[in-house]
């Protein structure tokens, strides 16, 4: 290995700075947004940093702050990206239990190592290079490991697993500070790491001789670094101690210091001065710990539970805040802090405008309503303002005509605003718990919301009074009172007359919206005596037409859409797309979904009635996939292979050029459908 390479020569020109248009899956013209963001790391030297998020990681030059590649998209889901001291690689840690090696030389892959874990906690947590960047340390739950990765990828050199650590234990650290640290000294192989609650043991890796054991903590420590010399040891717990230990005497050098912070992060200058990052819900302070002496503080709204890391000199610092953002900190400048917006938590709906040059979507979390210019791929505004952004979730629906989006706010209520104004309009309260599904109708009369206690309303938008409540006529409830993840569990007939719901208990209903009147049950496929009416999947037809076999399908509809012709309804559930004919109630078709689609979490019509999109939540493949399905034949048109994670919404444009995906993975696609016009 040739040491002292300090450059990346891997990276994309400078002028190329559209990144939604960057390491797109086959189909996709546009990504919105740049994933969930899991985790910061920076380079030795401080010239770059690594962002490691569910669709791959990002390579920012901090001196222009500005993104220069993006790899790893062929699975994504990292969790941690970093760099060996020479920067001739870059080790990540994903949450499937793979460490891979990159060349930052052409960007490849050269090494996979199955990680591996216990206790099915197989989410990789830290990697750390030794200074020689011979050896790889790794770390997840309760469970590290030492390679010797250049040679040696099946077998660690050192492994060490904490017996009595119990996930209840780490809750708030497992999720957010990301607990057993470990960390190379800067000037040998001596290796930190966890092997008890509040215990820290030091090794030797050249000769396997265990050097110290640093106990005292009481709560479990999340963080553990080296000074520059290789004598000191800093580590902070999940209840903000912080304590400097000399490891050759295993005793402290500083009196233990308790911050009054949600967390800390910990870092060394290059003079030896330690320095802490006291991070609170809606500010960092940074601290030179060893003077006790508070040097900036900066903002940063809702920054709990989420990545922050300093540069190894500690003159820098990146964090990432609940809302999505990514802001970094300089020591050099600390009035100026950079902020990138473009990071989004979990997206789960979206919707166009009814011209087609708007998408809103809605993200899980306080980042609010995020408005796209479509034909630009950037954000045009979030919606309300940042103010009321704590109290609204993930549901949204937007009226015909765009003037008025309705937001969940998560306290059982619905707020509706007009978009023009930014006013509230209406605070609609009737519900008992949870709101899991809204829609408007075609022409804007009313508004249908589905809860989690079993009521279904219908709302007269002009008064915002409540006109209904609907029953069925067995007097069941609609939605069995349990948290369901779908948020599309009620829509509208094209012409407003009619709207369908869906519960929990397996049932589809439909109501004539004008009187409330309970109009019909849609049957299920639970008997094996009509295969004439199964396509798809090979597989799944060939298994209901044998009347020997039996099909054990979760009874749970997720999602349901009526097609724009009016004359087609469709539902999804475990492992197939049901069909029913509208004027008739009975099911005209049901299209079996392969192993990779087997739970359908998303459905579209297209605006022609002529194809039906489906997506659905991972099933262990790479991608995961976007079905298009044609509603006359049952037969596959196509299939997009794009997210990384569950697909957790899909929409086509207006004008049917478009197909939008919104994903857990937090990223919007746009697929191209001009082909299937």
């Amino acid at each position: 290995m040739e040491n002292g390479r300090t450059t990346i020569p891997a990276l994309r020109p400078v002028e190329d700075t559209d990144v939604t248009t960057w390491e797109l899956p086959e189909g996709a013209i546009g990504r919105l947004g740049q994933g969930v963001l899991l985790g910061v790391e920076y380079s030795s030297d401080g010239a770059y940093l690594a962002v490691a998020t569910k669709i791959g990681f990002w390579i920012y030059d901090t001196a222009t702050m500005i993104p220069r590649a993006l790899w790893g998209t062929e699975r994504g889901m990292f969790n941690v990206a970093t760099f060996s001291h020479d920067m001739q690689w870059i080790a990540t840690g994903d949450q499937d239990g793979i460490v891979k090696i990159w060349d930052t030389q052409n960007g490849q892959c050269v090494t996979k190592i199955d990680w591996g874990s216990t206790r099915n906690f197989n989410s990789l947590l830290h990697l750390h290079f030794s200074s020689d960047g011979q050896h790889l340390a790794t770390s997840g739950f309760a469970h590290s490991a030492v390679y010797k990765w250049g040679t040696n990828i099946d077998t660690p050199i050192m492994s060490c697993t904490i017996e009595d650590a119990e996930k209840k234990d780490y809750r708030r650290g497992y999720y957010g500070d990301r607990c057993f640290p470990i960390s190379f000294s800067p000037v040998s192989n001596q290796l930190a790491y966890v092997t008890a609650i509040g215990t820290i043991t030091l090794s030797d890796i050249d000769t396997g001789k265990q050097i110290a054991h640093l106990t005292g903590h009481a709560a479990p420590v999340h963080s553990a670094i080296f000074s520059p010399c290789g004598q000191y040891l800093a580590t902070a717990t999940l209840d903000n101690e912080v304590r400097v230990w000399d490891i050759h005497n295993e005793s402290l050098v500083m009196a233990p210091t308790t911050y009054e912070g949600d967390r800390v992060r910990l870092a060394y200058t290059s003079d030896g001065v330690m320095r802490i990052a006291n991070i609170h819900e809606d500010e960092v302070q940074i601290w030179n710990a060893s003077q006790k002496e508070k040097l900036d503080t900066f903002d940063s709204r809702g920054t709990t539970t989420t990545a922050a890391r300093f540069s190894t000199d500690g003159t820098q610092f990146a964090i990432a805040n609940t809302r999505g953002n990514l802001q970094l900190w300089k020591a050099e400048s600390p009035s100026t802090i950079a902020l990138f917006p473009e990071y989004k938590p979990s997206a789960y709906s979206v919707i166009f405008s009814q011209d087609s040059k708007t998408l809103v979507s809605s993200y899980w979390g306080t980042t609010g309503k995020v408005f796209w210019d479509v034909e630009s791929r950037k954000t045009q505004r979030i919606f309300p303002s940042l103010t009321e952004r704590s109290s609204l979730r993930r549901t949204v629906a937007l009226s015909p005509r765009n003037e008025l989006l309705a937001a969940e706010t998560g306290d059982a209520n619905i707020k509706v605003w007009n978009i023009d104004s930014e006013t509230l309009v209406a605070e609609l309260t009737e519900h008992e718990n949870h709101v899991i599904s809204f829609s408007f109708s075609p022409i804007g009369k009313y508004l249908v919301s589905a809860g989690t206690k079993g009521e279904l309303f219908v709302w007269d938008v002009e008064h915002w009074e409540k006109q209904y409540s609907l029953t069925p006529n067995e007097n069941e409830r609609v939605v069995e009172a349990r948290w369901r993840m779908g948020d599309k569990r009620v829509a509208f007939h094209p012409d407003g007359k009619q709207v369908a719901a869906i519960s929990y208990n397996d049932k589809a209903r439909i109501w004539d919206v004008e009187s409330g009147k309970h109009l019909a049950t849609l049957p299920l496929p639970e008997s094996l005596d009509v295969p004439p009416l199964y396509r798809g999947e090979p597989k799944g037809t060939e298994e209901v037409e044998d009347p020997k076999r039996q099909r054990h399908l979760e009874p749970v509809l997720d999602v349901i859409a009526f097609s724009p012709c009016g004359t087609v309804i469709a539902c999804g559930r475990e492992g197939e797309a049901i069909l029913w004919d509208t004027n008739t109630s009975q099911i005209r078709m049901v299209i079996r979904l392969p192993e990779t689609s087997r739970r359908p979490f998303a459905l579209a019509f297209s605006p022609d009635s002529d194809y039906l999109a489906v997506g659905s939540w991972w099933c262990g493949t790479d991608r995961v996939p976007i079905q298009l399905w044609g509603v006359a034949t049952g037969e596959n048109i196509h299939t997009f292979w794009g997210h990384a994670s569950d697909v957790q919404d899909v929409v086509f444009s207006p004008d049917g050029t478009l197909l939008a995906s919104g994903s857990f993975d937090g990223t919007v696609l746009l697929w191209d459908m001009k082909p299937y016009l």
